[in-house]
């Protein structure tokens, strides 16, 4: 009989780049609204769906697809849109920012919460948040690709003696 081992950081791999993506997605959607819904949808479910074929086949490329995404996660969500314009403004200092409008104190978003201030400090949360969780999804993606890799394992099956048949 032959079993599956894989490494304990593909859970924790998968937990954190999940999140991230999730936090990216949220943040997103608050700021540009329902059009972007789809693509958000997509970049939080692929981790899984690539992570799930990895761990069910040992697939080198769904390993390597996985971290790729991880990495494009973290750059430009994380890095380029967390770090560069939400952590920044939020220590006071001079950010950066792709988006138009982004500049402004308060960030025009499509949706609104209960105050201007409440919704900015919504936004800017959230953009702290995927840096954050952006960075702890790489290290973990680290680990994952740093652990060895699945491997099948011959477990010894149980032999009928004679002696055990009467």
């Amino acid at each position: 009989m032959s079993k599956l081992v894989r490494p304990p950081s593909v859970r924790l791999a998968l937990i954190s780049t999940t999140a991230a993506a999730a936090a990216a997605s949220v943040h997103h959607v608050y700021r540009l609204g329902p059009e972007v819904i789809i693509p958000a949808v997509i970049i939080t479910v692929l981790p899984y769906l690539l992570l799930r074929h990895y761990s069910s086949s040992g697939s080198r490329l769904a390993l390597w697809g996985y971290a790729g995404l991880a990495a494009l996660i973290f750059v430009w969500f994380g890095f380029i849109d967390g770090f560069l314009d939400h952590v920044l403004k939020a220590l006071g200092l001079e950010h950066t920012t792709l988006l138009p409008g982004g500049e402004a104190t308060v960030v025009p978003t499509v949706y609104s919460l209960w105050s201007p201030e409440a919704g900015n400090l919504f936004y800017e949360g959230t953009g702290i948040l995927e840096f954050a969780l952006s960075a702890i999804a790489m290290h973990h993606c680290h680990r994952l690709l740093r652990s060895r890799p699945e491997r099948t394992v011959k477990t010894p099956e149980t032999v009928a003696s004679p002696a055990s048949v009467r």
